[in-house]
């Protein structure tokens, strides 16, 4: 599979910022994300890293997290977003937008677990970015007023 998927432009999301290679991979994540929940872990969902997985970034995630208090955009990014104004592929604000997004999952994933003592962590509950992301996605599609970034991409 790995060969194959190589060749698939959707892909291939990936982009440099400030000179650094980003790589944010949602379509390929998405994949392999519904292949593991279809065939729920076994046979052709069967991945023994399925926990490597991030959320995958898009614009619906972002925008939940944005009216939890999550993420606090600038007043001209947050501007830009409820005026329905297009923001560039590949521009600073949509990778920050993407990679932020990701990094405050990840953090919300790691307080999902206890501090016990000084250097023992005892999980509160077992969650997968996976699972994670499937559960904002559906909060943010049920939300009519929710504001997102518009981005034209085939990433998305």
């Amino acid at each position: 599979m790995s060969s194959s998927s190589c060749n698939v432009i959707g892909f291939r999301d990936h982009t440099v910022y400030k000179g650094h290679q980003v790589f944010l991979y949602k379509r390929a994540q998405i994949f392999a994300g519904d292949l593991w929940g279809a065939f729920k872990g076994q046979g052709y969902g069967a991945f023994n890293d399925i926990g490597s997985l991030t959320i995958f970034a898009d614009y619906i995630v972002p925008a939940v997290l944005r009216q939890l208090g999550v993420l606090r955009y600038s007043s001209s990014l947050a501007k830009t977003i409820d005026a329905n104004m297009e923001i560039s592929a590949g521009s600073e604000e949509e990778v920050e937008i993407r990679a932020c997004t990701i990094y405050a999952v990840e953090n919300i994933k790691d307080l999902l677990s206890k501090k016990v003592g000084k250097q023992v962590y005892v999980a509160l509950i077992q969650v997968l970015s996976v699972e994670l992301d499937l559960w904002l996605w559906s909060v943010g599609v049920s939300c009519q007023s929710l504001r997102h970034h518009r981005t034209l991409s085939i990433f998305y």
